[in-house]
């Protein structure tokens, strides 16, 4: 048992098992190179000409004289300075009662960046929990031992001659059932912003707002990299010590979100997510003057788009909000060309977002600039109706609880029963659900969620007031299946009239408000990178044409 200096290693520790003797095998068979890498000179023999070979496993010698066997050599790896043996892992994974088989591989996500994924196949019928994997990993094994992700499947994945195929393990995803059941997904900007710095520094996706850092494969040197990023990003530096304290993005939000009044300036932009060479699209948001409502649809657009989202400027309480359309509109444009200063321009929007694009598009045009793209997704068009004040309230509370992504007939409440409440009442049990559904941050206070709904009024009370001035082009109008609103027909929702290059009408699954989430946001994704990729080549088109 040798080292890797081919010294002895004393009993208990491990090393790589030499063979020799006078049965020796010569060598390979017309194999030079091989031979000459697997049979090297005998250190401990005096007899000229002896040799070694080189078995490749690994094993120790125990008090008792035995040999446990723990792993093969070329599966040992090096992470953050660790030499580890995988084996010695696997070993510890399946001596969990419930685990009947383990392979552990070293995932290279980033250049320099590896991690511990464990492969694990559960005992028949059997559930694990991955908290209780982990503790007991942690009773025995050192912390840089243990795996940041567990897989768990069926059966291990085998090649011709009956071994486990670890390359065909790189390429499946984790368990998708415990993921979901934990998983939560950014609640605000804040905690989008952080998810974003998470997602690029650990070289993985999705990230959840209570997933743990370290878990997640983060280190010291990777924990130093996300408050540097904090910091450019935010212009609030957060001691290194707090990540150790608990290591969540809802922990540090909670945190950034005290200091975050007097350091972070205040922007209706935000960049969802960074693309390739495509133009930007920028998506405008709905009544509730959120835009979290757009992750999934930007990252099924793919990698290479990069996709803005444009929040109420109102949301920010130290903000005058704007109380008209054409402001609204006005104020999103300045934001768009300060990053986007020429066209073609690529714009859509949810519901009154639509509406909002629609405008932006008008304003665009009036500046002498091109439109590439007006994607409407199920916005109808600007019609006279009543102001503001003389919408029910009751009628104004249920979209707002919509807009939130609260279900009251999934929470069992009934019309009736919520009718019966005083409006703050009412305020206050959709907070409180909210809250408990992890819809929103557990440090919001009521008082943010009654601005927020002031908001949503102001909002809907433009959308009412509105009547364009002009026309755009052509309009892309995507309308669900499901359609909610009015009970009205799946068409072109009034907006004929606005386009002079008329409504082209896609159909995609879900309602109003599912068709941006998962799993039909698939769809409407798909089609609308149909759509954007004609609009770009259509566009390069006419640059060549004029250029000539």
């Amino acid at each position: 048992m040798l080292d890797e200096r081919q010294q002895l290693v004393p009993v208990g520790l491990p090393g790589e098992l030499y063979i020799g003797g006078d049965g020796l095998a010569r060598g390979y068979l017309n194999r030079p190179e091989l031979t000459a890498q697997s049979f090297v000179p005998h250190p401990f023999s005096a007899k000229a000409g002896a040799r070694l070979y080189r078995t490749g496993d690994i094993a120790r010698y125990l008090p008792d004289g035995n040999l446990e066997y723990v792993g093969r050599a070329d599966h040992q790896v090096k992470i953050r300075g660790f030499r580890i043996e995988l084996g010695e892992i696997e070993a510890a994974v399946v001596q969990h009662p419930l685990i009947r088989e383990a392979v552990v591989i070293a995932s290279e996500d980033q250049p320099g960046n590896k991690r511990l994924v464990a492969y694990c196949v559960p005992q028949n019928g059997h559930h694990l929990s991955l908290d209780s994997l982990r503790d007991h990993l942690q009773k025995e094994l050192p912390d840089y031992m243990i795996p940041s992700e567990f897989v768990m499947l069926e059966t291990l994945p085998l090649s011709a001659n009956g071994k486990v195929d670890r390359r065909a393990l790189a390429s499946l995803n984790g368990n998708a059932s415990d993921r979901a059941a934990t998983f939560i997904a950014p609640r605000d900007v804040l905690e989008l912003q952080l998810v974003q710095i998470w997602e690029d520094i650990l070289g993985r996706r999705p990230i959840g707002v209570k997933d743990d850092f370290f878990k997640l494969g983060g280190h010291s040197i990777l924990a130093a990299r996300l408050m540097a990023r904090i910091q450019q990003l935010l212009g609030i530096n957060l001691p290194l010590a707090t990540l150790f304290q608990r290591s969540t993005i809802e922990y540090l939000a909670g945190l950034l979100r005290q200091r975050e009044e007097s350091a972070i300036s205040f922007s209706s932009l935000v960049k969802i997510q960074s693309g390739g060479s495509n133009p930007p699209f920028f998506c405008i948001h709905p009544g509730g003057g959120n835009i979290l409502c757009y992750i999934d649809l930007a990252h099924h657009l793919g990698v290479e788009q990069t996709f803005y989202g444009l929040q109420s400027w109102g949301l920010h309480e130290a903000n005058v909000a704007h109380t008209t359309i054409e402001e609204m509109a006005a104020s999103y444009l300045k934001e768009i060309r300060a990053v986007q200063p020429s066209g073609p321009y690529f714009l859509g929007g949810l519901s009154m977002g639509g509406v909002l694009a629609f405008e932006v598009a008008q304003q665009i045009q009036q500046q002498g600039e091109q439109v590439g793209l007006l994607a409407l997704l199920d916005s109808k068009a600007p019609a006279p109706g009543p102001d503001i004040s003389e919408v029910d309230e009751l009628v104004l509370m249920e979209a707002f609880s919509h807009d939130l992504g609260l279900d009251l007939e999934r929470l069992k409440f009934s019309d009736h029963e919520f009718e019966r409440l005083r409006p703050d009442e009412q305020l206050r049990y959709l907070f409180e659900c909210a809250q408990t559904s992890n819809i929103m941050p557990p440090d919001i206070e009521l008082n943010q969620v009654q601005h927020m709904y002031q908001i949503f009024k102001i909002n809907v009370g433009a959308a009412l007031s509105y009547m364009p001035q002009s026309k755009a082009g052509r309009i892309m109008l995507f309308r669900p299946e499901e359609y909610s609103m009015a009970n009205e027909q799946i068409g072109p929702a009034g907006w004929e009239s606005f386009a002079t290059e008329g409504v082209e009408l896609y159909v995609v699954p879900g309602n109003h408000f599912t068709m941006v989430r998962e799993p039909f946001v698939k769809t409407l994704a798909s089609q609308l990178r149909t759509c954007l990729d004609a609009a770009f080549e259509e566009t390069q088109r006419v640059a060549v044409g004029t250029h000539v």
